[in-house]
């Protein structure tokens, strides 16, 4: 990423943090009863690249956005944690570590950990609705977000996508690319399709506007699952934080175990190609652009 693109990159990632660490929500005692809310905000907290509301707020400033809509976009952070927290679970991916820190049912228990996922899984749709009757926003474009980002959550996105995965473990030799890229949207491409909806319909994106959005975003998705999973075999382990090779012990088929990393690479740039064609033609797309080419060429 050239300088004026990581600039602009901090300040969202910025902004969104402040949110998030100050968010009342998430404030806590040391009484037994708040441990789901210390749980929470210790997923929160725990680092991450911040993708999610970034998009969002890239997309708003795109179309013409002007208002400071952190607190929206924050909520897509907010669901994704509830995502990470679930897929580590003893009863799913059975992973220990989370961005370089014990996972939240490693350091609370599996018990208090579902409800922290539970609880970051239902406060977006709490902050959105308390933003329209505080009058932040309109109730139409609450209705709206309130749709676009429950179908991504819901059985038609995030969790059919990980029952797919569920369903996929052990059948490595069994799986095509086509189930691979279908798991692929469903798992990680929805929300990263809600993210930029949710700032092109906040900045009164117009159809073909939403159109483009959703395009960049289902591309971008699919490269951003592709690198994931050639970093699972290549990747450094102290930088992504996590062990390398769990993929390859249970069993679990990747592009890069289907395709070879070549192939898989390869790939990766042809729907990274893909995402930045389809806003090419905006005034200002270029920060979008250039994050797309530091995503697939990432290193965790």
């Amino acid at each position: 990423m050239n300088k004026i693109t990581q600039t602009w990159l901090g300040a969202y990632i910025d902004s969104v943090n402040k949110v998030l660490s100050e968010c009342e929500y998430l404030r806590y005692t040391d009484c037994y009863r708040d441990k789901v809310i210390e749980a929470e905000k210790y997923s929160v907290s725990a680092g991450g690249k911040r993708i999610r509301p970034v998009l969002c707020m890239a997309f708003y400033d795109l179309f013409g956005g002007r208002e400071d809509i952190s607190e929206i976009a924050s909520c897509l952070e907010l669901m994704h944690t509830f995502s990470l927290i679930h897929d580590d679970m003893p009863e799913m991916d059975n992973d220990s570590l989370r961005r370089g820190k014990p996972s939240t049912h490693a350091a609370y228990g599996a018990d208090v950990a579902l409800l922290a996922g539970d609880g970051l899984s239902i406060l977006p749709f709490q902050i959105i609705s308390e933003n329209a009757l505080a009058g932040k926003i309109d109730l139409k474009t609450a209705a709206k977000l309130t749709q676009v980002l429950s179908e991504a959550a819901g059985h038609r996105g995030m969790i059919m996508g990980q029952m797919m995965d569920i369903y996929s473990e052990g059948r490595a030799n069994e799986v095509s690319v086509e189930f691979l890229t279908e798991m692929s949207r469903l798992k990680t491409g929805c929300l990263l399709r809600a993210s930029c909806l949710f700032g092109s319909i906040l900045a009164g994106a117009d159809d073909s506007r939403l159109d483009n959005a959703a395009e960049y975003a289902d591309n971008l998705g699919l490269a951003f699952q592709i690198v994931d999973d050639v970093l699972d075999v290549t990747g450094d382990e102290k930088l992504l934080g996590k062990p390398t090779g769990s993929d390859l012990e249970r069993n679990k088929p990747t592009f890069a175990d289907i395709l070879g990393i070549d192939k898989a690479k390869k790939l990766a740039a042809s729907y990274t190609r893909r995402a930045i064609s389809a806003i090419s033609l905006y005034q200002g797309s270029e920060f979008l652009s250039e994050l797309a080419l530091g995503l697939v060429d990432r290193k965790i």
